[in-house]
């Protein structure tokens, strides 16, 4: 991969994990009722869980390749349409009232349930991993994907736990779904740009 592909895929982890969704608030939630060592044990645990799941895609996609070829272009064409879809949702959706009852026992086996339970996660990373998964990439490359998505899901989780309680006095449903439309239209067009770079590459 350039180092361009690192910054981009870097970039689309990041909008991924800034979008405040159910755990993300569950996480912030955590900080701000249980304290905040407790948000931090949650967040690492999350963060773990990204990786893993991280990990799992892109060894899936990268043994899907080498066993199939041919469906390298379908597989990104399939990644750039899922990205768009997730970008179409978060610009799209209407402000919805932020969850009743969010505290939970926290800790690090809540913040790693919460990440490996959730099926939209795998579907992200279908999405922002598709574009890029190669075969002939090495072990410590695919193993470094996986880590980058891990270490950025709980770099930005970790500084939701640590702003907990001042998160939680600032955001509202109107704010979220700003935060989300925002990061929505970054996806899109990272999803158009993909798109425009995988169609140039058959001119």
């Amino acid at each position: 991969m350039t180092e361009a592909d690192w910054i981009k895929l870097a970039l689309l982890c990041f909008a991924g994990a800034a979008s405040p969704g159910l755990s993300w608030l569950l996480i912030l939630s955590m900080s701000a009722s249980k304290g905040t060592r407790v948000g931090i044990s949650g967040a690492l645990g999350h963060g773990l869980g990204i990786t893993a799941f991280a990990l799992i895609t892109v060894f899936g996609l990268s043994a899907l390749l080498i066993a199939m070829p041919k469906l390298t272009s379908a597989l990104t064409l399939l990644g750039t349409g899922l990205l768009v879809s997730l970008a179409y949702q978060l610009v799209t959706a209407a402000p919805s009232p932020l969850p009743e009852g969010l505290t939970t026992r926290g800790g690090f086996i809540a913040g790693f349930s919460i990440a490996i339970v959730n099926p939209k996660v795998l579907v992200f990373f279908l999405a922002v991993f598709g574009p890029f998964v190669d075969p002939t990439h090495p072990t410590s490359t695919q193993m470094l994907m996986g880590l980058l998505a891990g270490g950025i899901d709980a770099g930005v989780y970790l500084g939701v736990a640590i702003a907990g309680s001042t998160l939680k006095t600032l955001l509202n449903e109107a704010r979220i779904q700003r935060m989300n439309q925002l990061i929505g239209g970054l996806l899109f067009m990272s999803g158009l740009w993909i798109l425009g770079k995988e169609i140039s590459s058959f001119v």
